[in-house]
């Protein structure tokens, strides 16, 4: 492995933990305040960040993996082959998150349940500046790496998750709209869904010009 790519590979992993850490302590804020205040939102976003925390984990056993392979180009392909593995692993986990999180959006809304308000505010604010962070931080490298790009894709939907999050909690908090949270989580369901297409379609591409 060259010294270009060594430094790519080290800058990679950078960022990578600090996105790791910054979501774990979004995590387990979202999983707290969302049993606390029985917001299916919440929990919602809780249970994609937990999807997260995973897919990050494969992804820098991948990078470590990458760091340790040799130069050569037999080397190099079985590199970008786990790395499409790992993106598509991403992508499958999101949509599963995905169906999970809109079936029980519908069940919430068929019986809706009472729910805290204020606590939702505060968490989806803390969530949203959580999440544009991350976004700031994988800007410009995620374009040109798959794996950067699936974690890129898991912070954009995160962070349309908190604007979701903060309506419903504004609705709930002034005007009593219990169903509105249950409405929010089938949207960022939906959201979640659609950002997954892109990516699994990248990384099936991959894996299809590997095995021809």
């Amino acid at each position: 492995m060259s010294s270009v790519q060594i430094t790519e590979n080290r800058k990679k992993v950078k960022l990578l933990w600090w996105v790791f850490g910054l979501r774990s302590g979004l995590f387990l804020v979202e999983l707290g305040v969302g049993l606390w205040s029985h917001s299916l939102s919440l929990l919602a976003g809780s249970g994609h960040l937990f999807s997260d925390l995973i897919t990050l984990g494969l992804t820098l056993l991948a990078t470590w993996f990458a760091q340790r392979r040799s130069a050569t180009q037999t080397g190099l392909n079985r590199t970008r082959e786990i790395e499409a593995w790992i993106a598509l692993l991403n992508g499958l986990s999101l949509g599963v998150v995905a169906l999970f999180l809109g079936r029980e959006a519908i069940e919430h809304l068929q019986s809706p349940e009472p729910v805290l308000g204020l606590p939702l505010i505060v968490a989806a604010v803390l969530s949203l500046i959580i999440n544009g962070l991350s976004i700031h931080l994988l800007r410009e490298d995620h374009r040109h790496d798959l794996n950067l790009r699936g974690v890129f894709l898991h912070g954009v939907a995160d962070a349309a998750s908190s604007i979701g999050i903060m309506l419903a909690a504004l609705a709930v908090y002034f005007f009593n709209w219990l169903w509105a949270d249950a409405a929010i989580g089938l949207l960022v369901a939906l959201l979640i869904c659609l950002s997954t297409i892109s990516l699994i379609a990248d990384s099936l591409q991959v894996l299809k010009q590997k095995s021809a």
